[in-house]
């Protein structure tokens, strides 16, 4: 799979065949930092369930820094560094649950993916602490997500086939 913008645009990270490990398609990838904008510099990332690391990369490649990356799976997490030394990406890779990381920081920028199976608004909830300005999941379309958890408000919810994007953001309000 290939990174879709920023100074990493167009190359390549390796997608660890293992069961669990669902990349986020380039569309949805595109179509999210088209709506957050394409510079981040300045901002800090977190992506809770890092799989194939692409949301970090993205991040990374658009100024992100510093990007913290949890996986909880050895073998993915060892992948992940492998990735990030080939592209010259300083990432930080945590290996363990994704709700120990939440609970670890703040970010500007929280990213989570958790598997279909899960209750996405259980994940939301979770991560609100976490997010500074902005809390991104991605969900199974047809899955119901809050729309405001804490200072977050759901701002923008995207369908892209069984894939939805729900964008929070803190309310200016509380900033």
């Amino acid at each position: 799979m290939r990174i879709t913008g920023g100074s990493l645009r167009g190359r390549s990270v390796r997608v660890p065949d293992v069961t669990g490990v669902r990349p986020t398609a380039g569309r949805v990838r595109e179509a999210l930092f088209s709506m957050l904008g394409q510079d981040l510099s300045g901002w800090s990332m977190l992506d809770a369930f890092g799989g194939s690391g692409l949301m970090a990369f993205e991040g990374a490649s658009r100024g992100a820094a510093p990007v913290v990356v949890a996986e909880r799976n050895r073998r993915v997490a060892a992948g992940l560094k492998r990735s990030a030394e080939e592209l010259g990406v300083d990432i930080e890779i945590r290996v363990g649950d994704a709700r120990s990381t939440l609970g670890s920081g703040r970010w500007d920028l929280v990213f989570l993916d958790p598997p279909y199976a899960d209750d996405p608004a259980t994940w939301v909830r979770a991560a609100a602490g976490s997010a500074s300005a902005v809390l991104v999941i991605e969900h199974r379309t047809g899955r119901s997500v809050p729309t405001s958890v804490g200072s977050l408000e759901r701002v923008r919810q995207r369908r892209y086939g069984d894939t939805t994007l729900s964008v929070y953001e803190v309310r200016s309000s509380d900033v």
